[in-house]
């Protein structure tokens, strides 16, 4: 079993949006460097958009950014955003490079659900399982969806919620699979199990989070429109319904840096990387978020 902390207390950083490029990948890796030297993480993050306009050598680029984390031996994970499929790369194929880089940890997949990286990390320490970092994959523009399922007022979708921003997230199948896996897990421990949520593109739960800055317990900046799902999964209200869900993290924006309190989980949306980070520091049952700047 694979410990991803020291005496109880994990160190997660979480960054999304580098949008590798030949160009800005040894930059990148700088401010990555300066970034895992202040934070000190036991598990880096790559929530997404790490790539997001066709490029002709992932794996390089992938290797040169993450070098700083390698040379630290600091193991790293990712989920997918709407970017990776703006590659012209197929999913499959891109997921096989980023598991061949050095020091990826892969988690347990989930299979026969809509996305690639659908997984669950088991954080352990001392032996034990503290909570489960479970990660999604979020999609692109909402077009994929609607072949599938129908444009707006002829549409099948569950709760649509349309904005100008049309983008798809967490869909309804891989909800209905966290409940499945979590009661399942649940039951095996032989009690409740603690989960984290990273994923990309934000739910319009997240986009209530700067409207109501006196309910929610509001902390950071909010700059610019919310880019939230626009088709409602529902995967916030069955994080909530669980009771066993902390936090639920997500990047997608630019310049939005802020989280809140809601159902008793905290929401956050996270700068891009340009902007920053964050370094999430958890023993399972509450998240402390410190901002990390290079």
């Amino acid at each position: 079993m694979t410990e991803f902390c020291r005496g109880g207390v994990f160190r997660l950083l979480i960054l999304h949006s580098a949008r590798l490029t030949p160009e800005n990948a040894e930059g990148s890796a700088a401010r990555l460097e300066a970034m895992a030297a202040e934070a000190s993480p036991d598990l880096a993050i790559l929530n997404g958009d790490t790539f997001s306009s066709p490029i002709p050598d992932p794996g390089a680029l992938l290797g040169t950014f993450l070098g700083p984390l390698t040379r630290r031996a600091i193991p790293w994970t990712y989920a997918f955003g709407d970017g990776e499929r703006k590659t012209g790369i197929p999913p499959e194929e891109l997921d096989a490079v980023f598991v061949s880089v050095s020091r990826c940890v892969r988690g347990e997949r989930a299979e026969g659900i809509d996305g690639i990286t659908n997984a669950v990390i088991p954080m352990c320490a001392d032996g034990e399982i503290r909570f489960l970092l479970r990660l999604f994959d979020t999609h692109r523009e909402t077009t994929d969806y609607e072949m599938a399922y129908g444009s707006p007022g002829r549409s099948r979708l569950p709760y649509p919620l349309y904005s100008h921003h049309y983008m798809d997230g967490v869909r309804f199948c891989q909800t209905a699979w966290f409940d499945r896996d979590h009661r399942k897990r649940c039951e095996a421990a032989g009690h409740p199990l603690r989960e984290l949520f990273v994923f990309h593109t934000p739910t319009p739960e997240h986009a209530q989070i700067p409207l109501n800055q006196a309910l929610c317990r509001f902390d950071g900046v909010f700059c610019e429109d919310s880019k939230c799902q626009t088709v409602n999964g529902g995967i916030s209200c069955a994080a909530a319904e669980s009771r066993d869900v902390s936090a639920i993290l997500c990047g997608h924006e630019e310049t939005n840096d802020y989280f809140g309190s809601w159902a008793g989980m905290t929401l956050g949306v996270l700068p891009a990387f340009a902007s920053g980070a964050w370094l999430v520091t958890t023993d399972g049952t509450a998240a402390a978020v410190r901002r990390i700047r290079a």
